[in-house]
This record gives C-alpha cells, structure tokens and sequence, in this order.
C-alpha cells in the first residue's frame, strides 16, 4: 500500500526497460507523465534513463529501433519498467521467454533493493526473472491460466487492476503503465498537481462499464487516501470489510474517513466498500469463465446466494445477465 505524500521525497531513477519486441507506447507516455509531473512542481521528481540488457539498438514491436544509454547491470536506478508484450495468444507465451532469456537474466541480477514496476503481458518477463516469486501480482486477464501454470509461485491476484508487493508493482491491461504511474505519483506530488496530470494525461481505460461500478475504478479516484483505501478494499475478503480496520490501515480515524469517502462519492463508507468488492465480482464475471461459487470464495464473500442478492441490488442484473451483456467475447 503506498506510503502518504511526502513533500520533498528524493528524485526516483526509472528505468525504461528496451527489449526485442517490447511495446514501446508505455514508456514513452511514462516520459511524458514524469517530465510533466516534474515540470509541474519545478524539481526533478522522476528522472528516467532508458536501459537494456546491452547497448545495442532494440527492435521494438512495429515500431522504430531504440538505443539504450545504460545497461541493466550498470544503471544506477531505484526502479525498472518493464513494458507490454506483444502476444496474439496465451500459447505463444513461451518462445519469447526464451528469445529475452538475456533480459530474463538481467533482471534476475538486479540488486533486490531494486523495484521492478511492470504490466500486461510485461510481467511474464518479471514472473521469469523470479522477481514476483511469493509474491502478489496481477497482469492482462487473458494470460490468466498460462501464468498461473508457468509460474505457480507467485501469488496472482487477476481480480486487481494494480497490485504493490513491497520491490514488485503490477498493472493489468495494455494501458497498465496509467494506475501504475498513478499509484507512483501520489506517493509524490501534492493532490493538486496530480489532479492536473490525471485531467491532462492520465485517461481512463476504454471499457464500458456498469454505472453502478463507474466511479469506483483507480483512475477514477482523485483523492491519495481513498486510492490507498481502494486497494485496501480489493486486497481484503469481503467478509472482512469494516471501516475502524481500514481507517486503522490509512492511520486515519473511522470518523474522518467516513466524512471523506461521503465527501468524494456520495456514500457511506460500508457501501462505497461493498461496491468496490462488487465491481471485482464484475471484473471476474466478465474476464473469466469462473462460476459464480468459486469468485465468491476467491472474494471472500459469505456465500453465493448472499452475492447474487447484492449484485443484483446494485446492477438490476443477476451475475448471469451481467456477464451475458458486459463479458468479453
């Protein structure tokens, strides 16, 4: 869970992982988010280095070759960004692990101190390196069952947008790099800087979504705690959902974060959290064939008949409906 803001944190050195193949988009909107968030507040916040396993100029995916100006081994960075990679399916997950078995490596030799930030199909490569071993995770829904499989000792939580584990940090989905930056720079910058970049750079993912869930994504919260209270709700059981444990977890009083969450979403704290727990049934229903049961257990819910009530209370649709008219096909 992040840190809260601290006024004057030291710069943090990012690198930006090339590798054959990578999908550069992400890392140059990164450059683009922390050049702002630096022009923004006038000090360097972010100062990015672009790396590799060598110097060698890297073919990126569809795109132009790009030079590294320091390689993994030799760059002095707090964190690395690891960038999507192109896959048409979960099948072809394989080969290019072994293609970047130089940039598995490297990553595996990296300083254990050293943060490794990553999402969408970039994470096998994390995964590979054994940088995620015993720990939490999340990447793009569709490789769900390859990497549970290749790589069953991390601990995958597909349920999440954005997963922090102490050195890991991974995001879902191709635009990942946006809830992961996010996540980054509210540890960074005072709100109202970072509401400026989230309203000038920051958009959210192009998904339809239920009205009942549409203000409770990450990209959708401006304030740091609620963010911070967010992913809270998502990492806990449902069961286990009460306002003096999370506002004991934000070292804020139940009274205070109940006034904010009222504040910031027209609702009480009890029910902005089973809604978030809702919005992950949503999310499971619509990335994945899991029944009913089983997203019930994974969330910790009571029961299944206790969750196709509240469901249906708050969308109008039974989990069935919903997952007919909203999943993916």
């Amino acid at each position: 869970m992040p840190a809260p803001f601290s006024p004057t944190p030291a710069p943090l050195r990012l690198g930006l992982l090339l590798y054959p193949g990578c999908m550069p988009a992400g890392l140059f909107a990164t450059t683009d988010m922390a050049r702002a968030a630096n022009l923004r507040v006038q000090r360097t916040v972010i100062h990015t280095t672009w790396v590799g396993a060598d110097l060698q100029p890297v073919p990126t995916w569809q795109g132009p070759a790009l030079a590294p100006t320091a390689t993994l081994a030799a760059a002095e960075v707090d964190a690395v960004l690891i960038p999507g990679l192109w896959l048409s399916s979960a099948d072809g997950l394989q080969a290019p692990l072994q293609q970047l078995a130089p940039v598995v490596q490297a990553l595996a030799a990296l300083p254990r101190r050293t943060q490794v930030w990553s999402y969408c199909a970039g994470v096998a490569l994390a995964a590979a390196s054994g940088r995620l071993r015993g720990r939490g995770a999340t990447a793009t829904w569709w490789l769900r069952a390859a990497l549970e499989q290749q790589f069953a000792a991390v601990q995958w939580r597909f349920d999440e947008a954005l997963v922090h584990d102490a050195t890991a940090t991974t995001a879902a989905g191709a635009n990942g790099y946006l809830p992961l930056m996010l996540h980054v720079l509210g540890e960074r910058l005072p709100p109202t800087a970072l509401a400026d970049l989230q309203a000038l750079l920051m958009l959210p993912r192009p998904r339809t979504t239920h009205p009942a869930f549409a203000a409770h994504d990450l990209m959708a919260v401006t304030d740091t705690d609620l963010r911070r209270a967010l992913l809270w709700v998502q990492r806990s059981p449902a069961t286990a959902l009460r306002l003096p444990a999370l506002a004991d977890a934000l070292g804020l009083s139940p009274r205070t974060l109940a006034r904010r969450v009222q504040a910031h979403t027209g609702l009480s704290a009890a029910h902005w959290m089973r809604r978030i727990k809702l919005r992950q049934v949503s999310e499971a229903l619509c990335d994945t064939p899991q029944p009913l049961k089983r997203i019930a257990e994974d969330l910790g819910f009571a029961s299944e008949a206790g969750l196709h009530r509240a469901f249906h209370q708050a969308t109008g649709q039974t989990p069935l409906a919903y997952r007919m008219a909203h999943g993916r096909r």
